[in-house]
């Protein structure tokens, strides 16, 4: 891993933390040791946890949780896990009570993250359910205290100001240029000042693209992203970085 990242990651170390977005589908040849080995490499470079987005109905899910858990345990809360549900991924949205039944079985591990001993819990997209996560809804009245930070990026800063009573922070998926201009912050900073004292999380990533039938082809322009873009954490300060 490049040697910015290491020191970027210690820099946001006080009360901030620093995780890495992992797609449960992809692991299916995943073993425990292999989980261990991808948990020793980004422990060393100060990553805190692994996101684990799953997508509803994919069959690799179930083994590679429980692998992914069996693996993070053995470092004691040294490093962690929490979940991102895929409200798209997964041919079919989350219904709530199979997402309790992930946060009820894995709550109580060493290994799962907790934000003031509230569990970390995210998402991808997930609009249509966004009522699920209400404060006296069906999720929290069954898991317990949670410290609910989803990726609404389809509402953008504006469209999540109604739904600020259901959260306690937000992912941004706007993490790469649009066009042929460089990324900047005025994203990030629009994200903080729709949340006020609610946490913000910031992606970071390197290029990206996309090629699929159906035309589904893209590419986002990255060149140097992957060094400016942690450098723009230091700007934008969030308390936490995926």
């Amino acid at each position: 891993m490049p040697a910015i990242l290491h020191l970027l990651t210690r820099a946001l170390a006080a009360q901030k933390s620093v995780f890495a977005h992992v797609i449960v589908g992809n692991t299916a040849a995943h073993d425990v040791a292999a989980w261990t080995k991808d948990i020793s490499m980004a422990a060393n470079v100060g990553i805190d946890a692994f996101v684990l987005n799953m997508g509803h109905n994919d069959g690799n899910v179930p083994a590679q949780v429980a692998n992914a858990f069996q693996a993070a345990e053995q470092y004691r809360g040294q490093f962690d896990l929490f979940f991102a549900f895929d409200y798209l991924g997964g041919g079919s949205p989350w219904p709530a009570n199979e997402v309790i039944d992930y946060l009820n079985k894995y709550k109580n591990s060493t290994a799962y993250f907790k934000v003031d001993n509230k569990l970390m819990v995210s998402t991808f997209e997930g609009v249509g359910n966004t009522q699920d996560w209400a404060q006296y809804g069906p999720i929290r009245s069954a898991v317990g205290p949670i410290h609910f930070v989803p990726d609404w990026s389809s509402l953008g800063p504006n469209g999540i100001k109604a739904h600020l009573d259901k959260i306690e922070g937000a992912f941004s998926w706007d993490m790469w240029p649009n066009g042929a201009t460089d990324m900047d912050i005025s994203t990030d900073l629009a994200w903080q000042q729709a949340l006020g004292s609610k946490d913000y999380m910031m992606g970071v990533s390197p290029w990206f693209f996309r090629s699929a039938e159906g035309g589904k082809n893209w590419l986002w322009k990255g060149d140097d992203l992957w060094t400016y873009r942690w450098a723009q954490t230091i700007k934008v300060a969030p308390r936490f970085v995926q």
